[in-house]
């Protein structure tokens, strides 16, 4: 892609529209940075670098100048100023789709609604731990402009991607894909859930008959969207025999690659749930396929101990379980937690609602002893959850976990899997955890 004296409009200045714009500054694009914020923290050094800066908001005028226009994730591509730049002829690309453009080594990508972090940090780990060069990242911590800023000293990158990119994609073809799940989610953003599930399946659309896209046949609706890979297909889930795939057996995890089947044990693992089970799968198929051996597979399962916030256990407080799944930021998430905890369970949902299904979690609930909605979503979690559960509606976190202390007995646990966005209260899910986790470390400190 040639950005000499391009016009470029960048929308967006967190990490990811940051690295847009000082990759196309590098390649002589004339650029324009635009954000709602006064003063986003990159500003100043875009413009140390030659960008005009245009903030406090987007201005019709920078759309109209525009030849191309990058669009950072959390900007939504159906702004009427950029569909007006679209219909006119400007290029509308996001900064991953950018990023790819540039992108000189093979590249596998995961997507889903629930799991991505941990996959694409499995497939990374596995991948270093046979001696190869990776780069993990996209969706997940640096944005693959900014690596591909640098001299791409790899032999694979490995690439989280949300349906915020994948909105924006023209060109962009992994290698490897992997489709983990399809549950409702960003439902604000999308028309309607089949919008959404179709944005994630973009993400096979440009992939060739020798690439490989590897499908969760558990999950109906990624199955029954098969038909929409022209990649060869690799599907898993929990029974089999799937050739090629995968499927779980016991604690192995059972591979067919085309050939003989090849088992992996999860028996050390120390990840929770039978969903936890299929993420391993998955991220074994994938890095198999990229060519890992088994025993770097093998001492990346055995040796892995989770990300942050996902069912990670906080602290055993008088005979109770704490957990923190403070990631757990759609009720398809809940639904999974509550599954890999699969005993008695004082549920905290609350935060700001992203349009969840709240009623959809009735199965889970039933070994639920109660539920406590939080934040500005709780008193509409609680109207969609009425006769389902017992349920009270509590002003913000802290007052949750305090009601938690009282209500949970001996030999149940507290899970916060909120269900909802943390904005309401929280930069981000990980503060939000962290805040819980210091909550009720303070209780494990005065009990």
């Amino acid at each position: 892609m040639d950005l000499r004296g391009q016009k470029v409009l960048v929308v967006g200045l967190g990490k990811s529209g940051a690295a847009a714009a000082r990759l196309c500054l590098s390649h002589g694009a004339q650029v324009v940075a635009t954000d709602t914020a006064v003063n986003p923290p990159e500003a100043s050094a875009l413009a140390g670098l030659g960008a005009r800066l245009s903030l406090g908001g987007h201005r019709q005028e920078d759309f109209a100048w525009a030849e191309v226009i990058v669009l950072s994730p959390g900007v939504d591509h159906r702004l009427p100023e950029v569909r007006a730049a679209q219909a006119r002829g400007a290029l509308v690309l996001g900064e991953l789709e950018l990023g790819y453009r540039f992108l000189k080594v093979p590249a596998v990508m995961i997507t889903g609604t629930n799991g991505k972090t941990t996959v694409t940090t499995l497939v990374g780990l596995m991948l270093e731990a046979a001696g190869m060069k990776v780069f993990s990242g996209g969706n997940l911590g640096t944005p693959l402009c900014q690596l591909v800023a640098g001299p791409q000293d790899l032999d694979w990158a490995v690439l989280e991607v949300s349906s915020f990119q994948t909105d924006t994609i023209h060109e962009l073809r992994p290698r490897v894909a992997v489709m983990l799940n399809i549950t409702p989610d960003h439902l604000d953003r999308y028309d309607s859930f089949d919008d959404y599930a179709l944005s994630k399946y973009r993400l096979l659309s440009r992939q060739a008959a020798d690439d490989l896209a590897i499908l969760c046949a558990d999950d109906p609706e990624v199955a029954s969207r098969a038909h929409l890979a022209p990649a060869r297909v690799w599907s898993y889930g929990a029974s089999g025999p799937r050739r090629p795939g995968g499927w779980l057996h016991g604690h192995d995890l059972l591979l067919n690659l085309g050939g003989a089947d090849l088992a992996l044990s999860a028996v050390k693992s120390r990840l929770v749930g039978g969903f936890n089970r299929l993420n391993l799968l998955a991220a074994s198929l994938a890095s198999l396929a990229c060519g890992a051996p088994p025993t770097a597979v093998q001492a990346v399962i055995d040796g892995f101990g989770g990300l942050g916030h996902r069912v990670q256990h906080v602290a055993s407080i008088q005979g109770v379980d704490y957990y923190d799944d403070s990631k757990g930021t759609n009720v398809g998430a809940v639904q999974a937690a509550l599954t890999a905890l699969g005993r008695p369970t004082l549920l905290l949902l609350g935060g700001r609602d992203k349009d969840g299904r709240f009623a959809d979690l009735a199965p889970q609930l039933a070994g639920v002893t109660a539920a406590l909605c939080f934040g500005e979503a709780g008193p509409s979690i609680q109207r969609q959850i009425a006769g389902l559960v017992d349920s009270e509606v509590l002003p913000d976190l802290p007052a949750a976990v305090s009601r938690a202390k009282v209500l949970a007995a001996p030999g149940q646990a507290v899970l916060l899997s909120p269900g909802c966005a943390s904005f309401d209260a929280y930069s981000g899910y990980a503060q939000r955890g962290d805040h819980f986790q210091a909550l009720v470390r303070g209780e494990a400190q005065v009990g």
